[in-house]
């Protein structure tokens, strides 16, 4: 799923999408200037992914390998209002408005905020975290053995668990696809 997410889309929303300059990939413009549905990033070189990893080994330690293969696909994503996976955030210097807009959430930053407000040092030893949802108010986490876990935000509950990032994407593709046949839009105010 991870190599084959962007052509999944491109066949999903057809005409209904638009690249910027950055090379972000905007999919599913919603009605009434509500922004789009979904977006992908030009995927990142070698050199930095492994910027990212030593921005944050200290906090978070080694990326694993499933994000290492989807951070080289696209940095970060935002996909169907359903998940926001982080990304290594980039210089908006000379970006415009919506460049910047759609720009993928900086890992770096998200985890700062994760010990910074969450407190929980425990988890960030046991776990990987790379994404959450606004929808479902959980995060998501790899384990030891790459399996994704979902965690409520506030508690670090254990939601639910996928075996992998593909089962995941799968997933979220699944429902998002409804979602985006049907039109159902979330709005976030």
């Amino acid at each position: 799923m991870i190599k084959s997410l962007k052509n999944k889309l491109v066949t999903l929303y057809g005409n209904d999408q638009k690249t910027l300059r950055s090379g972000t990939a905007l999919y599913g413009k919603k009605p009434e200037d509500l922004g789009w549905h979904s977006y992908t990033s030009q995927g990142l070189t070698k050199e930095q992914i492994g910027e990212l990893e030593e921005s944050i080994m200290e906090i978070q330690g080694a990326i694993p390998e499933p994000y290492r293969n989807f951070l080289s696909i696209s940095n970060g994503a935002y996909l169907f209002d359903l998940i926001s996976i982080s990304g290594k955030g980039r210089d908006a210097k000379g970006m415009s408005y919506e460049e910047t807009n759609y720009e993928p959430s900086d890992l770096e930053f998200d985890l700062d905020q994760f010990t910074l407000y969450k407190n929980k040092k425990k988890y960030l030893d046991d776990y990987f975290f790379f994404a959450e949802s606004y929808v479902n108010g959980t995060v998501f986490a790899f384990d030891k053995n790459e399996r994704v876990i979902e965690f409520s935000e506030g508690r670090l509950k254990k939601v639910r668990e996928f075996e992998s990032l593909d089962q995941l994407l799968e997933r979220v593709f699944e429902v998002g696809a409804k979602h985006y046949r049907t039109k159902s839009f979330i709005e976030f105010e």
